[in-house]
């Protein structure tokens, strides 16, 4: 029985290391920077409602607001190197200058290049990106792939963490979960756990609706 305080204790304390389980104080603003026509903006787009949704039917207040998308310069070197520093657990765990002072709060970088896709952790400003590798690379030229990544990395940005379970959204590492489980036919997000659920629900707790 002892294992059991000490096994939730390391939970939280790496949820916190990862900056997962930190809700937002007030809904951030979103910016998708991404060339016009890219068939991701919309994919985006379907991922906030996705969230939306959730929080509705949990009675919570808080939304997502739509986005807006930027013509600006996506920084696919410092992409990569964020990647690479969460993919290998490097602490201090650092956002690269290319990455900060941008206009928005939270920042959803549609690239070209190819790493794996994240939500990075809040920079001095108290703003995240997300980083989204190029439509052409790995796994994305599977159906319903890239739906699935943008859906998962937006509910790391908004404080969930993985899950081992490979039919829900939020499975990933250290479970052997990758993207191309998400591949389908059939244009769906996967489903949250109840647990994801619940956490979403202490983090953003129901209120006056917006």
């Amino acid at each position: 029985m002892r294992l059991l305080p000490l096994l939730l204790l390391a939970l939280v304390s790496s949820a916190a290391h990862a900056q997962f389980g930190i809700a937002w104080r007030k809904p951030p603003t979103v910016d998708i920077v991404a060339l016009e026509g890219d068939r991701r903006i919309a994919l985006v787009e379907e991922a906030i409602a996705y969230w939306n949704r959730a929080l509705e039917e949990l009675g919570s207040p808080f939304r997502l607001p739509a986005p807006r998308r930027l013509d600006a310069h996506i920084p696919e070197q410092a992409l990569q190197e964020l990647s690479e520093a969460i993919i290998s657990r490097r602490r201090p765990l650092e956002v690269p200058q290319a990455l900060r002072g941008l206009p928005g709060e939270l920042t959803i970088m549609l690239a070209h290049s190819s790493f794996v896709s994240f939500a990075g952790p809040y920079d001095p400003q108290g703003k995240r990106v997300i980083g989204i590798r190029g439509l052409g690379t790995g796994p994305f030229h599977l159906p319903n792939v890239a739906r699935n990544v943008i859906a998962h990395e937006i509910g790391h940005a908004i404080g969930l963490g993985h899950n081992a379970d490979p039919t829900k959204l939020m499975c990933g590492r250290p479970a052997p979960c990758r993207p191309q489980e998400y591949a389908s036919e059939r244009p769906h997000i996967f489903p949250l756990t109840e647990y994801e659920r619940a956490a979403l629900l202490r983090m953003y707790p129901p209120g006056p609706k917006p």
